[in-house]
């Protein structure tokens, strides 16, 4: 009787091909779990920002260049308490909860397209850039809250 030959090759082969489903396994883990940790959310104020923890109004008003820096983004749940328009652009004063007391003026820019109308009184969630301007006489001021996006609340 002849010895069988056993191939070295073919138990190679079996081991080499599970490699590429470790590989493909551990990327769909990895990624599960990414966004299952909400990393991959999205930033818009009705889509996940939650409203600026703690902002205080009254530092805002004495010290509005302090915010400016880099143009941050604060997102505002607030109630509209007054409109006034300036030109193309609309001058806007909320309540926030937390300072129900102080007024936060907010710029909303005559070419912001809003997909809501702003009424006094009503609730909304403000998106705004902190950003520097100019008036009209030409002097520079830091920390104007320019409104991005304004979803109803």
């Amino acid at each position: 009787m002849a010895a069988r030959r056993v191939r070295s090759g073919s138990r190679k082969k079996g081991k080499q091909n599970l490699v590429p489903v470790f590989i493909g396994v551990s990327i769909i883990a990895v990624l599960a779990l990414i966004m299952g940790s909400g990393v991959l959310k999205k930033g818009s104020a009705a889509r996940g920002l939650e409203p600026t923890p703690n902002f205080r109004v009254a530092e805002y008003r004495q010290d509005g260049s302090r915010f400016a820096s880099s143009g941050n983004v604060y997102v505002f749940d607030g109630r509209v308490e007054n409109i006034e328009t300036i030109g193309n652009a609309r001058l806007v004063s909320i309540s926030i909860p937390e300072n129900p007391d102080e007024r936060l003026p907010l710029l909303v820019q005559g070419d912001t397209k809003l997909r809501v109308n702003l009424t006094r009184g009503d609730r909304f969630i403000f998106e705004t850039t902190c950003r520097t301007g100019k008036t009209s006489e030409g002097q520079q001021v830091k920390g104007v809250l320019i409104v991005r996006n304004v979803e109803t609340k």
